[in-house]
């Protein structure tokens, strides 16, 4: 079994990025749609379940299509530029809470992990998603707790029929670029390791999901901010740690996963290891000046929609 959690730990790390973990995502493509986002996150789930079942299984297959279909590379780079790009904004939005000084110690050290780690591979996706996640998930339990038992009258929703189109996009969102993460991982893993990693994985996805849902709702006057459960969180000083350290901790696991798939498309073109390692993590930091909110907000939509074209083309 410790195959399976090893590889349960790098799916769920690579989903739980800064939109995940700071509420924003939930928000954009759930909560916003009312009570029936309810049922939109668990035909959300129930799609994950299929998605990584099918790329832990035919692996190989879907690692040879990048190399068949060129059009599927630049798709990926958009894609992956957008989320990486948020990844990092998100983290500099977290990190401006510290000195100036602080705060360009702290990243400098950032880029160090992200090119070491990027530069290691896969094995080091997988160590340390193996070390974060477990540690992560019981903390962002701590802070969804603080959040239901929080509430404001406030509430915000639109036309919930609209939820059906978003749903199949948010797992587009999370499942087309971290396919080729998942098809390596899952090459030494047999049918039945494959069948209960895709369990335990969308069952954690929609047990977070689902709750920080909740919490969303009940706290309806947080939603335009950027970080909606940092913001919560922000009543208790100890929560409000606590939640700073899990979006942190997603930003990072998601942030590495990206440049890692980022590297795998420039090493077509640069041929170099180092070459492709360092554009694949600086590319990305330097289209993060567009902001956090603004990426997740508009540009998070159009690369859902690119990449449902390439979940097609590659199932």
């Amino acid at each position: 079994m410790s195959k399976v959690f090893i590889v349960v730990f790098l799916i769920f790390g690579t989903v739980v990025g800064s939109g995940f973990a700071s509420g924003k995502e939930i928000f954009v493509y759930f909560t916003r749609f009312g009570q029936l986002s309810f049922l939109y996150i668990l035909l959300a789930c129930l799609l994950f379940f299929l998605i990584f079942y099918f790329f832990l299984t035919k692996g190989e297959g879907v690692l040879k299509k990048f190399d068949k279909l060129p059009f599927l590379t630049p798709l990926m780079l958009f894609v992956s530029l957008t989320f990486c790009a948020s990844m990092f904004a998100g983290i500099k939005n977290l990190f401006f809470y510290f000195p100036a000084w602080l705060y360009y110690v702290l990243f400098l050290i950032l880029l160090a992990c992200c090119i070491f780690v990027t530069f290691k591979g896969i094995k080091g996706l997988e160590k340390i998603n193996l070390f974060l996640m477990p540690i992560t998930m019981i903390v962002f339990i701590v802070v969804l707790g603080f959040g239901l038992a929080s509430s404001s009258v406030i509430s915000y929703q639109t036309t919930s029929w609209a939820g059906v189109l978003y749903c199949p996009l948010y797992v587009a969102l999370n499942t087309c670029l971290e396919g080729i993460i998942i098809s390596k991982a899952g090459m030494n893993l047999s049918k039945k390791q494959a069948f209960w990693a895709s369990l335990l994985s969308s069952g954690l996805i929609f047990v977070f999901l689902f709750v920080g849902n909740m919490v969303l709702i009940k706290n309806g006057d947080m939603l335009d901010s950027a970080m909606p459960f940092l913001s919560i969180a922000g009543k208790n000083v100890f929560v409000f740690v606590l939640c700073y350290c899990v979006i942190l901790v997603g930003c990072f696991t998601t942030l590495i996963s990206l440049c890692y798939t980022l590297k795998i498309a420039f090493q077509k073109v640069l041929k170099n290891n180092i070459a492709a390692t360092l554009v694949a993590v600086l590319l990305p930091l330097c289209i993060s000046i567009l902001g956090f909110s603004q990426i997740v907000s508009f540009l998070y939509p159009i690369a859902s929609v690119l990449g449902v074209f390439m979940l097609f083309f590659l199932i």
